[in-house]
């Protein structure tokens, strides 16, 4: 009997979050049409492509075409053997065709000869081709999702071809020590036992199955509101993209984001999050950084041009100040005469508690053998005692009017502090920020405060306070996590400028929506000038949460 050989299981590639997120969305729609994944050499793109085949099982078509791969056998040819023996035209399928209603891979796509690029674009352009051989034409059915992985270093693709990917990706080297220790670590163990290896993640690997597999029925139950179709579209005008292709896609892969995802409707987020997979390898002009700037609000009048050039000026150089280096203690700036505090850290808001949650399983051996001496099966349960530890989310507004008396130093100083306050205690730590328009996970659950640390000191301050967006990076944070261990803490000055309609509502809608079940999160108001507006204390009045003022620090 022929023993299994295992892949690489898809859920234990680690830092190619991009990659796998566009494939999956692909499994749930595969009219997306595909990824194009760009980048160094040895960052498992390959494996994690490869890894997608054994994630859906045999019944799921995957397969690879070679760069070198001969006309026959891309297009399919004539059985000379049934044609000589049995007297019948037998059509042996290319890779083309037995690709249909799955994934076409080619690795170094970039290098595929001109012939078979063309092949290529005309079956993706009509869903298959015609096999014309010794007299016979026959149409193969070829809807495919193309699936490239290459080095740009080793050349360019053709316009025509790269429009044809739905999606990409550029895959990065990881530059974190702890993520990069790990990956090595996990390779020797799947190479030392492939089939061990893999058994420990087969749960894992049946969860993200099944979640696409839910998703795909959910799918077209999905409506696509009109402010998100005319955001879709304003986003491609002003990259300037040709044709419709990209209007297209981005409406369709936020709708399968949206069904991934588990939720009922979309909102402008998801778009912001999908958009640079769809636009960037379609408009030159396309740049996250780029996003036109929305009108002020009132919270945000105090700023000045000096301000704003100052935080350009900062954004690379930024240093923190000694004192907060220290640890022990900083300058606070709200009242006239500077006063020197101690630092009280958020280690006496922080339960670093492990929490308790029940489960019922059958006890196997007590229900056998009151079987064996009654002779009637009756289930006997035993209840077992799971112990969770804290998980703690450090939301940091980033945005440009954090420079202002160096909050965001503050910032550094005091969860800096925090981590140094349980260097025994196995607590979770997560930090989600700001970002351009939007916001971002900058370091997803982790026991390594080492790592934490550098994430905090690489925080640099820009751009707009959107809020709303950051609550729903703290939601996607947190999907996997039971929300009663969770302690949030959001520092931030409330000047929220940016987001869906009303800025400021729209933050409080999120949170209530996404966030209320969490049971302890706080807002540490950094706000420290000598005219406060208060935002931060009107956010925690209307939900409800902690307030801490960074002055009590």
């Amino acid at each position: 009997m022929k023993s299994t050989i295992y892949k690489y299981p898809f859920t234990a590639i680690l830092a190619q979050e991009d990659l796998k997120l566009c494939l999956l969305l692909n499994l749930v729609d595969p009219s997306i049409g595909g990824v194009l994944a760009t980048g160094d050499k040895g960052t498992a793109k390959t494996t994690t492509v490869r890894a997608l085949s054994q994630l859906m099982g045999e019944e799921f078509p995957f397969v690879n075409l070679p760069i070198g791969a001969t006309e026959d056998r891309v297009l399919g040819s004539i059985n000379l053997e049934a044609l000589i023996n049995q007297k019948q035209t037998v059509i042996d399928k290319g890779l083309l065709a037995k690709a249909n209603s799955g994934f076409l891979y080619i690795d170094e796509v970039n290098l595929l000869n001109d012939y078979l690029m063309d092949v290529l674009l005309d079956a993706s352009a009509s869903g298959g081709y015609n096999l014309e051989r010794e007299g016979i034409s026959q149409w193969q059915e070829s809807r495919f999702c193309l699936v490239g992985t290459m080095n740009p270093e080793e050349g360019a693709l053709r316009p025509q071809l790269l429009d044809r990917f739905g999606l990409s990706v550029t895959v990065n080297t990881p530059d974190q020590i702890a993520i990069r220790k790990k990956i090595a670590m996990l390779r020797l163990t799947y190479d030392s036992d492939p089939t061990l290896f893999y058994k420990q993640y087969e749960a894992e690997e049946q969860d993200i199955r099944d979640q696409v597999l839910r998703a795909k029925k959910r799918l077209h139950a999905i409506k696509i509101p009109d402010e998100v179709q005319e955001i879709c579209a304003r986003l491609t005008l002003k990259y300037q993209v040709e044709g419709m292709r990209a209007d297209i896609l981005l409406l369709k892969t936020v709708r399968a984001y949206a069904a991934f995802m588990n939720e009922s409707q979309i909102t402008e987020e998801m778009v912001h999050i999908i958009a640079p997979y769809v636009l960037a390898h379609r408009s030159k002009e396309y740049t996250p950084q780029k996003e036109e700037e929305t009108p002020p609000d009132d919270s945000s009048s105090e700023q000045t041009s000096n301000e704003q050039q100052q935080t350009t000026a900062n954004k690379d150089a930024f240093q923190l100040p000694q004192s907060v280096q220290s640890g022990l203690k900083f300058m606070t700036r709200h009242t006239a005469k500077k006063k020197e505090v101690s630092l009280d850290m958020l280690d006496q808001y922080i339960d670093g508690r492990n929490y308790e949650t029940f489960v019922e399983e059958i006890a196997v051996s007590s229900s056998v053998k009151k079987y064996m001496a009654t002779g009637t099966f009756e289930a006997i349960r035993k209840r077992i005692t799971k112990r969770t530890q804290t998980n703690v989310v450090f939301l940091v507004d980033t945005s440009s009017s954090m420079t202002k008396n160096t909050q965001i130093a503050f910032i550094k100083g005091i969860i800096e502090r925090t981590l140094m306050q349980y260097p025994g205690k196995k607590i979770q730590y997560a930090i989600v920020g700001l970002y351009q328009h939007t916001a971002r996970i900058i370091q997803g659950f982790t026991t390594d405060s080492k790592q934490i640390l550098k994430e905090v000191y690489s925080l640099r301050t820009g751009g707009k306070t959107n809020l709303g967006a950051a609550f729903f990076k703290v939601y996607e944070l947190l999907k996997s996590i039971s929300f009663k261990t969770v302690q949030l803490f959001v520092f931030t000055d409330g000047k929220i400028n940016t987001g869906s309609g009303s800025p400021f509502s729209y933050a409080i809608e999120t949170y209530k929506k996404y966030l209320s079940k969490i049971p302890q999160a706080t807002i540490v108001d950094t706000e420290n000038g000598f005219v406060k507006l208060g935002r931060s204390k009107e956010i925690a009045a209307q939900l409800q949460l902690k307030y801490l003022s960074i002055s009590d620090l």
